[in-house]
């Protein structure tokens, strides 16, 4: 699907131009700084030299968006990221109807400070019923990290004290400037706007189609 997105465009610029090689430690950074430049760079998966990129705009609390992983993502990180074809970059969209988006977000971002947060990526999807009706969302993504060894104390602390929020609030703004209003939303190869979580085939369909026009060999 093609569509404007000149102002979407500026999400490219969120992130650090290189993903995260290894693991940070166990422990959050104590400085916001530091963990705002660990979990910007975290979010980003893939080869920097990669063809093309795709930025998917998404909420973890989102019932479409974990439709889209659990049909699609894993298909594409192996056959498009893990090989070399494909950059992508996850931005973060709370929808204001959802009211555990952000700190499912925040889980996730405190979880990047060390690394992780594709971990965590996939644990908010795969377990979306179980902590979207939890009593305490707070004490299951504690949990999540302890699963994923994230020292606890520094975990609990950038959680508590909203230390992803100025990266989160920059996602929300540029999405919400962008003309977003739902999600999933993605821009593939900074050129071509996919709205929802279409079919499989059709996404690598489109996938396919820019790779070729950028003169990569689709898999």
């Amino acid at each position: 699907m093609r569509a404007p997105i000149a102002g979407l465009l500026a999400l490219l610029c969120v992130a650090a131009p290189s993903a995260v090689s290894g693991q940070d430690g166990d422990v959050v950074p104590s400085s916001r700084s530091v963990l705002l430049e660990r979990a910007d760079r975290a979010r980003i998966r893939g080869d920097s030299a990669a063809p093309i990129r795709i930025v998917e705009v998404s909420d973890f609390e989102c019932p479409f968006c974990a439709q889209f992983h659990h049909e699609s993502f894993r298909a594409i990180d192996s056959l498009y990221v893990r090989t070399g074809l494909v950059q992508y970059l996850w931005i973060s969209y709370p929808n204001p109807t959802h009211p555990r988006a952000w700190p499912a977000i925040e889980a996730a971002f405190c979880a990047g400070g060390v690394g992780r947060f594709w971990g965590m990526h996939a644990l908010l999807f795969d377990r979306q019923e179980a902590w979207k009706e939890a009593d305490d969302p707070f004490e299951v993504f504690m949990g999540y990290g302890g699963e994923l060894g994230i020292d606890p104390e520094s975990f609990g602390e950038c959680m508590r004290q909203d230390w992803p929020a100025p990266l989160q609030l920059n996602d929300f703004q540029s999405a919400i400037g962008s003309g977003i209003e739902s999600t999933p939303f993605f821009v593939v190869g900074d050129s071509v706007a996919v709205r929802g979580a279409i079919p499989l085939a059709e996404f690598r369909a489109t996938l396919d189609s820019v790779l070729i026009l950028r003169g990569a060999t689709p898999p």
